[in-house]
């Protein structure tokens, strides 16, 4: 009786519900197993491993930085980007912090973009320019990285003098 017992509470303790805007990657003894879908579902516990992911959410990093641009004027900027998840098994298994590798990446995107502008191209009219290019670059290096993290929108939110020669 005992045993059939632990069978139950066994069996009973593999269901687990899957929201509707998440996706589930399954590990069978740390492989790689499936990705499933919202609903109910069942794994053998102890064997397999879950991790749900909220795939449909917006999510968004903000960076600020002082940047050297092409003309050897160093500029402030701050700059958002919005993303979602669109694999979820890129974003559990092939990257060990794949939201800090966006952070790493859209800095270097920036930076490389800034990098090739002139200040006031930077500081004016450019800004558009700009958040589209670091749009570009940063999703080739999350493409590269195999995050897989989309990005959605990249905003070149302000960018302005270091406060330190704003008065100059």
């Amino acid at each position: 009786m005992a045993l059939i017992a632990l069978a139950i509470i066994w069996g009973l303790l593999g269901f687990y519900q899957v929201d509707e805007k998440e996706q589930a990657v399954i590990l069978r003894l740390g492989k790689y197993s499936d990705t499933v879908g919202s609903g109910l579902h069942w794994n053998p516990p102890a064997v397999d491993s879950v991790t749900t992911v909220r795939v449909t959410e917006e999510r968004q990093y903000s960076a600020r930085g002082l940047m050297l641009t092409q003309d050897e004027n160093i500029v402030e900027v701050r700059l958002s980007v919005q993303y979602v998840i669109n694999d979820p098994k890129k974003f559990v298994l092939q990257v060990r912090e794949p939201e800090r590798s966006l952070q790493h990446a859209a800095q270097s995107a920036l930076r490389h973009v800034v990098g090739g502008n002139s200040m006031d191209l930077v500081l004016t009219e450019g800004r558009a320019k700009i958040g589209m290019d670091v749009d570009d670059r940063l999703q080739e290096y999350l493409d590269m990285y195999e995050t897989g993290i989309l990005v959605s929108k990249v905003n070149v939110d302000e960018s302005k003098p270091p406060t330190q020669v704003q008065e100059a």
